[in-house]
């Protein structure tokens, strides 16, 4: 079974716009955590968007869903994720564990720039809870 790890924009109570519709199709899903670093930009739209840094020192928290509903293409393009070399992010595999301490394998928009240097650390590795603690939007479309 295929799977993905949202931990930002797609995640269901955050999802506006775009990322709304791509998740619709999508089960509920199940916290779970990667280890890696959080950081959030400022979008063309005002509001904030999560990068990972797979397999840093941390913890990032998000939901793994089942990605059968997943049209990958449309998402690769959500999240400028197409193989080119100005990319953003790198749909990548990486170990996910889940709240009963279970693991799997799935599928992460993984951020593939240098870090800009205005780039915000997201402590505790929760871009909900960070969003909600700092009075924050998630964007909604990409510039």
């Amino acid at each position: 079974m295929t799977r993905l790890f949202v931990y930002g924009v797609l995640i269901r109570e955050l999802a506006k716009g775009r990322a709304a519709e791509l998740i619709a199709p999508l089960e509920e899903g199940r916290r779970a955590s990667v280890e890696g670093t959080l950081y959030a930009l400022r979008g063309g739209d005002g509001g904030w968007y999560p990068i990972l840094l797979p397999g840093e020192s941390g913890k990032v928290h998000g939901m793994l869903h089942d990605a059968s509903g997943v049209d990958w293409p449309a998402m690769d393009a959500f999240e400028d994720a197409q193989g080119q070399p100005d990319d953003e992010y790198a749909r990548r595999e990486v170990p996910v564990t889940l709240a009963d301490g279970t693991t799997t394998d799935a599928f992460a928009y993984c951020y593939v720039r240098a870090i800009p240097h205005e780039a915000e650390p997201i402590p505790g590795g929760d871009f909900g809870a960070w969003l909600r603690e700092t009075d924050r939007k998630p964007f909604e479309a990409r510039e």
